[in-house]
C-alpha cells in the first residue's frame, strides 16, 4: 500500500501551465577572465517563464537577462534561454542551467551558460529564495576585434523573488 502511494505521487498530474516572473540580485566573485580573480561584483537580473505542474515537480522553461559588474574591465551583460526543475511545496529546491550570448565590454562577445542550484520558499504566488551558481562567457574561434580571448567565469551568489500565475 504505500509503494502505491510512492507511485501515485510520482505520476505526472495534468499539467498546469503558467506565467512566472522573477528577479535577481546577485554577487559574483571572478575565478577566470582578463581582469583580477577574485574581483566581487554585483548586479540584477530578470526572467520570464512558462512554469508546467508535473506531479511533484515543476519545469520552467524560461527567457532571462542580467548585468554584473564585476571589476572595471569586465561587465557582463547576459541573454540567455534555459529551464528550471524544481520540487513542488512550501520549500522548493530547484536546479537550473541556460546558454546565450553575452556581451562582456563594449561590442566584446561571446557564448555564455550557466549551472547552479536554488532554494524557493513559495507561498500563494510569491517565491522568494536564494540560489548559487557557476557562470561562464566562453572563448569564441573568431579572433576578431569584437570576440572574447579569455574566458571568463565569476562564482555567483543571490537573492531573488518572483511571482507565479
Amino acid at each position: 500500500m504505500i509503494t502505491g502511494f510512492g507511485v501515485v505521487g510520482f505520476v505526472p498530474s495534468t499539467a498546469r501551465a503558467g506565467l512566472s516572473l522573477g528577479a535577481d540580485m546577485n554577487v559574483g566573485v571572478v575565478t577566470t577572465g582578463s581582469g583580477p580573480l577574485g574581483d566581487v561584483g554585483s548586479g540584477l537580473g530578470g526572467r520570464i517563464g512558462y512554469r508546467a505542474n508535473l506531479g511533484p515537480f515543476t519545469i520552467t522553461p524560461e527567457l532571462g537577462g542580467s548585468y554584473l559588474r564585476l571589476n572595471a574591465i569586465e561587465t557582463p551583460m547576459r541573454g540567455v534561454a534555459g529551464a528550471r526543475l524544481s520540487l513542488r511545496g512550501m520549500v522548493q529546491p530547484t536546479i537550473f542551467a541556460h546558454y546565450g550570448i553575452a556581451i562582456v565590454q563594449q561590442d566584446v562577445r561571446g557564448p555564455t551558460y550557466d549551472l547552479g542550484g536554488a532554494i524557493d520558499l513559495s507561498a500563494a504566488i510569491v517565491r522568494v529564495g536564494v540560489h548559487a551558481g557557476y557562470v561562464a562567457v566562453q572563448s569564441t574561434s573568431d579572433r576578431g576585434t569584437y570576440s572574447v580571448y579569455t574566458p571568463l567565469e565569476w562564482v555567483e551568489l543571490g537573492l531573488h523573488a518572483g511571482l507565479g500565475f
